[in-house]
């Protein structure tokens, strides 16, 4: 860690309506004895931590923990490699402070004192990194995810939930599909997985690093975080009778048995969608498709 033992705590206040500046009151005292040259900034506002991001890797802390839910490690690291990869990456920690807190269920971690006990004991995994690029306003934008990327009905889904669910918690997620698969879905899609290429129709998909989205939803049972490769999800030509059926199944992962939905595992991957379809990342909801992934290989270093 090039010699550098000090650590930035990046705490989103905001997140699961407010749970991050609890979660930092009742733990602050364990941090700071936990990690004596700890540096604490608070996110202020949306896309603050992407700064906080950047900050961190020209200051070089050697170590970055996070408080919030997806979104906030998601801007940490783009943050990182606003101007490419950097020369000096951090580790990075997370404490559960948000809605879903989707990707730390990945290593069973689902409060806050467990992912400060397994930071604490120094514990080190590699794990890989989705390098994507999509459509903004006409233009092309770079980001990474640690998580999950979400292309159409998957998108509207937690968009819904963001702006009207989120204080339902794992149940908005449930409660937005059924209201947004009323509108049902009409589009052709054009995938490619590391040369192999092919069209579906009225469909939806998702690449994941990990298993889990929306909380709890096993939504790619086979994604290991640090196998090289990402998953690629695919709800193929359903109607909404369809869906709901397959939706039932996705909280434990039966859903991949579904004769609709196909699995494929890739390092590159490339998705274009007639009309253009509505992209998300870890929580956040960024652009269009055309969209184009990059895996890099056991690329970061999570404590925990």
């Amino acid at each position: 860690m090039d010699g550098n033992d000090r650590t930035l705590l990046i705490v989103n206040p905001a997140s699961g309506r407010g749970r991050g500046r609890k979660v930092f009151a009742r733990m602050e005292s364990s941090l700071r004895e936990a990690f004596p040259k700890i540096d604490v900034r608070f996110s202020e506002f949306p896309g603050h931590s992407f700064q906080l991001g950047r900050e961190a890797v020209r200051e070089r802390f050697g170590r970055i923990l996070c408080i919030g839910g997806d979104g906030t490690p998601f801007e940490v690291i783009n943050g990182m490699y606003l101007q490419g990869r950097p020369e000096f990456l951090p580790e990075i920690g997370m404490i559960p402070a948000g809605t879903g807190n989707s990707f730390l269920r990945e290593f069973a971690i689902t409060t806050p004192e467990e992912a400060l006990h397994r930071i604490s004991a120094g514990r080190r995994l590699k794990i890989d990194l989705i390098e994507f690029e999509y459509q903004l306003n006409g233009r092309t934008e770079r980001r990474y995810s640690l998580n999950l990327i979400g292309v159409g009905l998957i998108t509207d889904i937690l968009k819904l939930t963001n702006e009207w669910l989120k204080f339902l918690h794992s149940f908005g997620y449930s409660l937005a599909v059924l209201i947004r698969l009323a509108r049902g879905m009409r589009n052709k899609i054009d995938l490619e997985a590391d040369g192999r290429c092919w069209s579906v129709s009225n469909s939806a998909l998702v690449i994941s690093n990990s298993k889990y989205t929306g909380g709890k939803m096993k939504i790619a049972p086979h994604a290991e975080t640090a196998d090289g490769k990402a998953d690629m999800v695919v709800f193929r030509d359903v109607n909404r009778r369809e869906m709901i059926r397959i939706f039932k199944g996705v909280f434990s992962g039966a859903h991949a048995a579904h004769p609709k939905v196909e699995m494929i595992q890739g390092v590159k991957m490339a998705v274009v969608g007639t009309p253009d379809l509505s992209v998300m990342a870890d929580g956040e909801v960024l652009g269009k498709t055309p969209l184009r992934i990059k895996l890099l290989p056991q690329e970061l270093t999570i404590l925990g």
